[in-house]
């Protein structure tokens, strides 16, 4: 598992911003670049994620090396499950493929506003694992 990651850690920085910037130049696009820490390549819960949000029609892509390795290259769209004055949350689900038999791994991202920190939940569901680590994230305006 942690050659598949790996291949793809490279490319998620530019093909996250190529499909950011491919949205329309209406408002304003967020782009949240997340370290997690105490994780590794071949976790399901990546050490580096990529989060834009379009805050104006809310279109919200995420991406990671897993959602790479397992989305054909691709981010995922995700939804806005918070957003107010203390915190933004963004879920999203990928689907895998585990020793032949399809498995779709549900994500919440919970980023603290005031202070930095993100906290990410996974969960292959069907499964009693599920999976939690935190971090921070740098928050910054992607042109488009």
């Amino acid at each position: 598992m942690q050659g598949r990651f790996a291949l793809w850690r490279h490319g998620a920085t530019a093909l996250l911003l190529s499909v950011a910037l491919a949205a329309p130049a209406v408002g304003e696009t967020l782009g949240y670049r997340c370290s997690i820490k105490r994780v590794k390549s071949n976790d399901w819960i990546q050490p580096l994620i990529f989060i834009a949000h379009d805050t104006v029609t809310n279109r919200i892509v995420a991406s990671d090396a897993v959602i790479l390795a397992y989305n054909d290259g691709q981010p995922v769209e995700a939804r806005l499950v918070a957003n107010n004055t203390a915190r933004v949350t963004f879920a999203w689900t990928v689907e895998a493929v585990l020793q032949a038999s399809p498995v779709e791994i549900s994500y919440r991202a919970t980023y603290l506003k005031r202070s930095g920190k993100v906290n990410v939940f996974a969960q292959a569901l069907g499964f009693n694992s599920n999976f939690n680590a935190g971090g921070t994230c740098e928050v910054k305006p992607i042109k488009t």
